[in-house]
């Protein structure tokens, strides 16, 4: 068992650094219930989508701290949309926190940032809520929630969205012949997306 809680443990240090995002705090614990490496069950991919928007940030060269936050807010809601959260789908897993690292490292490293953990020019990010929801009957609509704080150059504002199947910048159309699983998927990681795109437009702006 000691030789299995340090292989563990290993791994997951292996994991946050490759990216060289600092996840923090590291869930040792909870490994269990981690997502696999490509989605939530086996032979499910979780696709990450590119943002709607080019940038360049070429210049950037900047420190991610990412904190998995959602046991300390318990958010029942995002603050953009009154959509409740019911934490009962696969996102609820602390594997999660994961994607959301894969998901900054990779549309970062396509604006042409550089990710490294020694520099001292730091972006915060702070997972608060994440959820999916399926709403209606014969019209369901894919709901993908989700909502992150943002802290960078001593400044931390709060990004939310609640992004549906119906919604242009929605990576299938609300009539894809998709099921309902694949479709809570897809519209979670957009919202994944949409999230890190708007703290993207602001630090465009502020350039």
């Amino acid at each position: 068992m000691k030789k299995l809680l340090t292989l563990i443990a290993f791994s997951i240090f292996s994991v946050t650094i490759y990216g060289q995002i600092i996840v923090f705090p590291i869930p040792v614990g909870v490994i269990s219930k981690a997502m696999p490496e490509h989605g939530f069950l086996p032979g499910t991919k979780f696709k990450l989508y590119p943002t709607i928007d080019k940038y360049d940030f070429s210049e950037l060269k900047v420190r991610i701290e990412l904190f998995d936050d959602r046991p300390l807010v318990k958010l029942n809601k995002t603050e953009c949309s009154e959509m409740q959260f019911t934490n009962t789908s696969e996102f609820e897993s602390p594997g999660t926190i994961y994607k959301v690292k894969e998901y900054l490292d990779t549309l970062l490293r396509q604006t042409g940032a550089v990710i490294d953990s020694t520099s001292t020019d730091t972006i915060q990010v702070r997972l608060e809520g994440i959820d999916t929801r399926l709403i209606g009957y014969v019209n369901v609509r894919a709901h993908g929630l989700c909502q992150m704080k943002i802290k960078y150059h001593g400044k931390a504002k709060t990004y939310c969205t609640d992004i549906t199947d119906a919604d242009k910048h929605s990576p299938i159309s609300k009539n894809a012949f998709v099921t309902r699983l694949t479709a809570t998927r897809i519209m979670t990681s957009a919202s994944i997306r949409e999230v890190i795109e708007q703290f993207f437009l602001d630090l465009k702006t502020s350039k």
